[in-house]
């Protein structure tokens, strides 16, 4: 069997685990940044673990209308993920299977993302230049699209995860979130009515971090308030 490689490398100025975080959610982000490319990705077997089965619907920018994987590694510590196609005609009737590598590399202020795509060739006949090179271009562009989406969407990896409990108010509890520093952040929300038959939403939070973190997490929840009264808006 014949085999194809093509390596992808892109710098970044995330951490390494803030890219492997961003791009963990690949299936959502990426039909949002690049929906020309990716339809829409869905998940038809499994829970994201290994043996998980996806299906790639593409747009009208490829040359192909679907592909379906296989997730055959996951390593978190290590920001890697592997995957491979085995079914759609993103496979050309040519290719047994084309297998991703993702690695995220650390660096000093930074990261490196690396992808190797072996293209597994069923006999002698394997892919064009142009197809190889279209498809590189694909992924580079995707991968930097996904990275901005991660600079204007900072609660997308800002923290990786979060727990909090419902009383009157709310309070997270554990999470990096609390950035070693908190016992807790606790939420109290209120509606006020106002004078001209509308109202005003109160959102205190109490906690004790840096300047800069308050300041983000304010951003974040006006942001959200206001994208909230905006669906309501037009779904009413």
């Amino acid at each position: 069997m014949i085999s194809i490689t093509t390596e992808i490398e892109i710098p970044s100025s995330f951490s390494a685990d803030k890219v492997f975080k961003v791009f963990s959610d690949f299936d959502t982000i990426a039909p949002k940044v690049n929906p020309e490319v990716f339809k829409s990705i869905e998940t038809i077997e499994g829970n994201g673990g290994v043996g998980t089965i996806k299906v790639f619907t593409f747009g009208a920018a490829v040359p192909f209308t679907s592909g379906k994987y296989k997730v055959d590694a996951v390593d978190p510590s290590n920001f890697s993920y592997t995957y491979s196609f085995f079914e759609g005609d993103n496979l050309m009737g040519i290719l047994e299977s084309i297998t991703n590598q993702i690695k995220i590399v650390p660096t000093d202020g930074g990261s490196i993302f690396k992808q190797t795509i072996v293209y597994n060739c069923k006999a002698n006949e394997k892919p064009t230049e142009d197809i190889l090179k279209i498809e590189k271009e694909i992924y580079e562009k995707t991968f930097k699209a996904i990275e901005a989406y991660g600079t204007a969407h900072p609660e997308s990896v800002l923290f990786t995860n979060k727990k909090y409990k419902v009383n009157a108010i709310n309070s997270f509890f554990e999470g990096d979130n609390l950035m070693g520093i908190l016992d807790s952040v606790t939420n109290q929300i209120k509606i006020v009515p106002s004078a001209d038959e509308g109202s005003i939403f109160k959102h205190a939070m109490k906690l004790k971090p840096s300047e800069e973190t308050p300041k983000i997490e304010k951003e974040i929840y006006e942001k959200t308030f206001k994208a909230i009264e905006a669906y309501d808006i037009t779904h009413s």
